[in-house]
């Protein structure tokens, strides 16, 4: 797995369960490099993380960059989500600091979505990715699951705000498990081409 995320990690572990997939951190990996996300989308930070993992290590590396928008504020902070406030802010400060400025520049529209953009890179072969998204609401913080911004996002699908849900109902709607339920069915597509039909 190409990040030192604990959250992120622990969350596709269980999204994989099942899967023959053994998914390892990085330092399990052999991999001590730094990674880094100078792109301007989801596509290319996840691309170059997965790839920078699998050129070092020789093994397949999984990969995603998220981040969470406000359409009211041009999709604003989108794939800068982790990073806007610079290095010293917490997860809490970004919290705080999203809902600070929805309330200054768009407090009658708090919509927002969670993107996700997963990609899987491999040896001798091309990387693959897909998307997921899932839409809410901004709401003051309630519930101290997940991570990030999850105890501010109001789940159309749930009701619920990610940080009150529990992790299987997150699992159910959550925008990694989306993206990554569409990139092994793309595995699965890739597999079907691959072998001919018997007979």
């Amino acid at each position: 797995m190409a990040s030192r995320n604990p959250g992120k990690l622990a969350e596709l572990r269980r999204l994989l369960a099942g899967h023959p997939w053994e998914l390892v951190d990085l330092d399990a990996a052999g991999f001590s490099g730094e990674l880094e996300e100078p792109g301007a989308t989801y596509d290319e930070n996840s691309a170059l993380k997965a790839q920078t993992v699998c050129s070092a290590t020789g093994l397949p590396a999984l990969a995603d960059d998220s981040g969470i928008e406000v359409p009211a504020l041009g999709g604003w902070p989108g794939p800068a989500s982790a990073r806007w406030m610079g290095e010293p802010a917490t997860d809490v400060d970004r919290l705080h600091g999203l809902l600070s400025e929805v309330e200054r520049r768009c407090p009658d529209d708090r919509r927002a979505r969670y993107v996700c953009v997963v990609t899987l890179a491999r040896p001798g072969m091309e990387a693959v990715s897909a998307r997921g998204e899932t839409s809410g609401v901004l709401v003051a913080p309630s519930g101290s699951g997940g991570f990030g911004y999850d105890p501010a996002f109001l789940s159309d699908d749930l009701g619920s705000t990610f940080g009150e849900a529990t992790a299987e109902a997150k699992d159910g709607v959550s925008h990694r498990a989306r993206a990554l339920a569409a990139l092994l069915a793309e595995l699965d597509a890739e597999d079907d081409h691959r072998d001919p039909m018997p007979g």
